[in-house]
């Protein structure tokens, strides 16, 4: 026998199926009589289904304004392109997933409990008051373990060197508060192989000394090099950009728009597990619980078979968004809103304002 369980919720016109309906009901009493007899309050709800824990987390104090005042051009950014840009990652959400702006779908996984928090001083340059951007923070000192990072799903798209054919540029802005090893490890801040014998693979981490170093294997070859000492320093945003490109295996680590000066690097370190091909972002990959980050992410991308000249970078350095020729504070922001802001002016109400100049028809 089957029927609508919607009727149940309205009075039905025919015989049949208040019938049905009347039977249901009876049903449900005799299931669920013993129940309700040990109930102390017959208006008491039960259920008899699966639990489980959820959490809603309410940010009321990362709210923010813009002033429109109709007098600036935007102009739309190159991201994302449907070619090169394959990964875009901000730390804007929580939840079980991050989503990928670039719009190839390439849903990260969000693990443990990291936390959105005011991204001062970094101004994006979307809003006029209040928080000028938000960053995801991850393993802060209150958690018991550093458990919190992100995972990429391999895939074709994110090849990190396997079959390149020009290059491949990363880029990522962040900030970090300890600089010190996570489980005899350096801070990773990417890490992924391509294959299960890490011929091809990439890994941008960050030594105590404040070296920022990037590792490139690609067909076998190992390409590494790492910026002086004390380039990267606690409590500070930056915008850094590693590139490799494949004709000649030249590396670039670009940090606040500067092109640093290299030196050989140590070996990359690479997850135990082989058969994991997935990327993650702020730890050194997933079983080895080690490298993990104390800080906060605002931005991730992966641009494959492009090589960001200095021109780009200096671009994106400027106007926050985009590699494109924009200015700061004029880039077009698909699906963005914001709740329009002005301060009323209570210049009318002055003496001047009452005089009999004022009041003339």
């Amino acid at each position: 026998m089957s029927y609508n369980l919607n009727n149940i919720r309205q009075i039905p016109g025919d015989s049949l199926t208040k019938f049905t309906n009347e039977l249901s009901r009876r049903l449900s009493r005799f299931l669920t009589r013993d129940q309700v007899d040990q109930l102390e309050d017959r208006e008491d709800i039960y259920i008899d289904g699966q639990d489980f824990d959820s959490v809603v987390r309410v940010h009321d104090d990362l709210g923010a304004t813009t002033k429109f005042n109709f007098d600036t051009e935007y102009y739309p950014p190159t991201e994302p392109d449907g070619n090169h840009l394959r990964l875009w990652i901000r730390g804007t959400n929580l939840g079980n997933t991050i989503k990928d702006w670039s719009e190839f779908d390439n849903v990260p996984e969000l693990l443990g409990d990291p936390i959105l928090v005011d991204g001062a001083p970094f101004d994006d340059g979307i809003k006029t008051n209040g928080v000028k951007s938000i960053a995801l923070r991850f393993n802060r000192p209150s958690k018991q373990v550093h458990d919190e990072f992100i995972t990429i799903p391999d895939d074709n798209d994110v090849e990190v060197s396997e079959g390149l054919a020009t290059g491949i540029s990363f880029f990522i802005r962040f900030r970090v508060f300890s600089l010190d090893e996570h489980d005899g490890k350096e801070i990773t801040l990417f890490e992924k192989f391509d294959n299960s014998d890490i011929s091809d693979g990439v890994e941008i981490r960050i030594s105590s000394g404040g070296r920022l170093k990037f590792h490139v294997t690609n067909g076998g070859d190992e390409f590494n090099v790492q910026t002086a000492l004390g380039t990267i320093a606690t409590d500070t945003v930056y915008d850094a950009w590693c590139t490799y490109d494949k004709s000649g295996d030249v590396q670039h680590i670009y940090v606040n728009n500067l092109d640093k000066s290299l030196t050989a690097a140590d070996s990359p370190y690479w997850h135990t597990n082989t058969d994991d091909l997935n990327g993650t972002i702020f730890s050194l990959g997933t079983g080895l619980s080690a490298g993990n980050v104390y800080g906060d992410l605002y931005d991730f991308r992966i641009y494959r078979e492009k090589v960001v000249s200095a021109t780009e970078v200096s671009r994106m350095y400027t106007n926050k968004w985009t590699i494109a020729n924009i200015p700061f504070g004029q880039v077009l922001i698909p699906n963005y809103w914001a709740t329009y802001n002005e301060s009323a002016s209570l210049t009318s109400f002055m003496s001047t304002s009452f005089t009999n100049t004022s009041f003339t028809i």
